[in-house]
């Protein structure tokens, strides 16, 4: 009789897919250690910026340097390190190719791609800034205040409140004011108060319902005046004033329901709108 040829064996129904399956949560695991070893020791979050420093870690760039101005030790070894910082431009690009390409998902993913937009936004806003743009230069200074695509820093911070406000910018004169001390921080605050600030009126109505020893009389009705005018700040068309936000208008509306019975007995007092 006729022999049948040698056929090789035949899988299982089903096992090539199973197989897949298997061989892609293998690489799944592999890539998902290997990316955990780029995580910043400090924001455990893959950085953005980041250096390797002596201890031969990858770091994200403003964590590292704000570390190693409290201390001259690792964060990862705690043993002493220089301070000197070296570019980790391979990582960024590869950290970014595997990113866009969909091999690292996730939160870690989301949170590398939300704050690469964010350093995206700031360096847009610095652009404006040193265009002359008086508003981008305030909330540049806002950036730098809290750190949002750009590294915290009160002393940049400060710097771009006050280009803004030499500028004319109604805010930026505001939040440079925050920076001073005493009477300074209080002239600047009235003023762009008077220039229709609605956050500047809620900072000078505060200081009248708190006063200040020796130096600020505590005040209900020009406390109340300054509220009121909080929330008729407008838009002006020369530049000054502002719509206030929903913080102030909050900030506002809850003292004056709470000190309904206080008069307001300034000219300048608007009626309170009631909607």
């Amino acid at each position: 009789p006729a022999k049948r040829a040698h056929m090789p064996p035949k899988r299982a129904a089903g096992s090539s897919s199973k197989d897949s399956v298997a061989t892609s949560k293998k690489f799944r695991s592999a890539i998902d250690k290997g990316v955990d070893e780029f995580l910043c020791p400090i924001t455990q979050e893959l950085p953005v910026d980041p250096v390797m420093a002596k201890d031969g870690h990858v770091y994200e760039r403003s964590a590292i340097k704000q570390w190693l101005e409290r201390s001259d030790k690792s964060p990862v070894t705690n043993l002493s390190m220089g301070s000197a910082l070296i570019d980790a431009k391979q990582v960024r690009s590869m950290l970014e190719t595997m990113v866009k390409s969909g091999a690292i998902s996730g939160d870690k993913a989301d949170k590398w791609q939300k704050r690469l937009k964010a350093e995206e936004r700031a360096k847009e806003l610095r652009r404006k800034a040193e265009a002359g743009d008086a508003k981008a230069m305030c909330d540049l200074g806002v950036n730098y205040m809290g750190g949002d695509g750009v590294p915290q820093d009160t002393a940049q911070a400060k710097m771009w409140y006050k280009r803004s406000a030499q500028h004319g910018n109604v805010r930026g004169l505001t939040n440079y004011g925050s920076k001073l001390r005493g009477g300074d921080r209080w002239l600047h605050w009235m003023e762009a108060a008077t220039r229709g600030d609605p956050f500047a009126c809620v900072k000078v109505a505060d200081l009248y319902q708190q006063g200040v020893s020796d130096q600020v009389t505590q005040d209900m009705e020009l406390a109340k005046r300054w509220y009121l005018k909080a929330l008729a700040c407008k838009e002006k068309e020369e530049g000054d004033g502002e719509e206030p936000d929903e913080e102030d208008k909050a900030e506002a509306s809850a003292w004056l329901d709470a000190n309904a019975d206080v008069a307001a007995p300034w000219f300048d007092a608007p009626d309170r709108q009631v909607a």
